[in-house]
């Protein structure tokens, strides 16, 4: 199955919360799923998509092994736990979710590879990897996605290009950029003309640029109003004026320990 063009968040859900809302999501059309041990919800995500009970070969799950498995090849094992908590056979697709620091990208990439090859994953992918890491990750395996920061405010075209020329989607994570990428006036302005909402500005141009975006909401509304942006086609022109606001350049996933040089 190929990643759907969309898929629903669940940071920082927990609990109650993170069944009904993955629930409801799929319920609404949902196909697509994202998760993280990091989150500590996997077991609260896997409730949610067995309360859906949908055929499993429908679903697209996604999980990231957190990076500090890498250095202690406890990758298969942990991938296993995951498993476990998500109560599924498998997962679609399997990340590594920050670049260990202390781990050769070569050797993450082996470490995933073999998880997949044990069956546990259908694909492997990456998290907040720069242009230097993509190419020498794509140089080892097949890589589904790079999932990073991307939204109206961050210019990520540098990067868009590079996964392009190796065949390597983008999934966005925080794509309205916690609210603050439907602010600006040219999105407002948008919305009016095309009889949107802001929000949905946000994630059809996200779409435009050929990237999967991942929000979260826990407002069924929401939800809904999120997987419509799909059908939601930005003028050409107004695209052009969107992608202008990029050149702010802002950040708001910040990890100090984690993150790499972004400018690499």
């Amino acid at each position: 199955m190929n990643m759907p063009p969309i898929g629903l968040g669940t940071w920082p859900l927990r609990e109650g919360e993170a069944e009904r809302v993955v629930a409801e999501a799929l319920a609404l059309g949902y196909r697509h799923i994202d998760t993280a041990q990091m989150y500590g919800n996997e077991g609260d995500v896997g409730a949610g998509i067995a309360a859906a009970n949908l055929p499993r070969e429908d679903l697209y799950v996604v999980t990231k092994v957190h990076q500090d498995r890498f250095g202690e090849d406890r990758v298969m094992a942990s991938a296993e736990d995951s498993l476990r908590a998500l109560d599924c056979d498998y997962v679609d697709l399997l990340l590594v979710h920050w670049p260990p620091k202390d781990v050769a990208v070569e050797r993450v990439v082996e470490q995933l590879e073999a998880v997949r090859e044990a069956g546990i994953c259908r694909a492997i992918g990456v998290s907040n990897f720069t242009r230097p890491q993509l190419r020498a990750a794509a140089s080892v395996a097949r890589i589904e996605t790079n999932q990073v920061e991307y939204h109206l405010l961050i210019d990520q075209a540098p990067l868009k290009a590079e996964a392009d020329s190796l065949g390597i989607s983008l999934t966005a994570y925080m794509p309205v950029a916690r609210g603050k990428a439907f602010q600006p006036e040219a999105v407002y302005e948008v919305a009016v003309k095309l009889g949107a909402t802001p929000p949905q500005v946000a994630l059809a141009w996200i779409v435009a640029m050929g990237v999967i975006p991942i929000p979260m909401s826990t407002k069924p509304a929401n939800l809904a109003s999120n997987l419509a942006a799909m059908d939601l086609e930005i003028p050409p022109d107004d695209l052009v004026r969107l992608t202008a606001l990029t050149a702010g350049h802002q950040r708001f996933c910040r990890h100090a320990t984690w993150e790499p040089d972004w400018d690499a």
